[in-house]
């Protein structure tokens, strides 16, 4: 039988091996968190704020997407500045594509993705007609344009234009665009409150858009849509549109609704 005093001791022994056991967790924790907060840290900062029109989430670092330095020298050697513009540089035979920039969500980067495969169809007889070779892109090369496109690299300084809506190209907005944005308009309710001769729709509860939408411009429509409370139409409250499009629809849906509601109708 051992001895109270021995028995002391090695009670004293476990406590002393317990407390150095729960020290070490402690500082083996509390090192993992302030890593991780210097991580989180230094991610939010290589984010860029998100602009006006900014869907789905916060914007992944620059370098999460690509190399935009790259990117730019792929804008010019796969020839997108002969129909494009950026920072005010490039052709006119298609879109400005500054409206991309600062628009670095994942979604967004994921919805123009399926953009640039909407559109390819109507490129081809750009390209045709311009003897332009269709081009390629080898493992990471669309991401590093991307990065240039999205990150604002290169382009001029201040607040980049509003979204378009694709609708300066046939495929990308235009008439392909219009048709699918009457879809859209049905299906998101937007004929439950408005009247708007090319939908067939004639409810009262919002603006009649055949006259409130009348010479505006894509961007204006655009805002209107994300931002109903922006600017009310005389006779109307604020508060009557629902705010939630911004997260319903997705970029292509808003930009094909956007050409449907401003393409010009005999």
């Amino acid at each position: 039988m051992k001895k109270p005093g021995a028995i002391v001791g090695l009670l004293i022994a476990v406590v002393v091996l317990l407390v150095a056991i729960a020290a070490a967790l402690g500082w083996a924790v509390g090192n993992q968190t302030a890593s991780n907060t210097k991580t989180v840290t230094a991610s939010a900062q290589g984010a860029r704020t998100a602009p006006a029109g900014h869907i789905g989430g916060p914007n992944l670092a620059i370098t999460q997407i690509g190399d935009p330095a790259r990117g730019a020298r792929l804008w010019q050697s796969k020839r997108c500045s002969d129909c494009h513009s950026y920072g005010g540089r490039g052709g006119e035979d298609a879109p400005p594509l500054d409206y991309m920039r600062g628009h670095m969500s994942a979604r967004e980067i994921a919805d123009m993705s399926g953009q640039i495969w909407d559109h390819l169809p109507a490129m081809l007889p750009h390209f045709r007609e311009e003897q332009i070779p269709v081009p390629t892109f080898t493992q990471g090369e669309m991401a590093d344009l991307i990065a240039f496109l999205h990150s604002g690299k290169g382009a001029k300084a201040g607040t980049p234009p509003g979204h378009p809506g694709m609708t300066g190209m046939s495929g990308m907005g235009g008439h392909m665009g219009a048709t699918r944005g009457k879809g859209v308009f049905l299906s998101a309710g937007c004929g439950a409150c408005h009247t708007f001769a090319a939908a067939g729709t004639k409810a009262t509860v919002g603006p009649n858009l055949d006259a409130t939408l009348k010479g505006k411009s894509a961007a204006f429509v655009r805002e209107s849509i994300l931002d109903p409370n922006a600017m009310i139409a005389a006779g109307y409250q604020a508060g009557v549109m629902p705010t939630s499009y911004r997260g319903q629809l997705t970029m292509r849906q808003i930009a094909d609704l956007v050409a449907f509601l401003v393409m010009k109708r005999k």
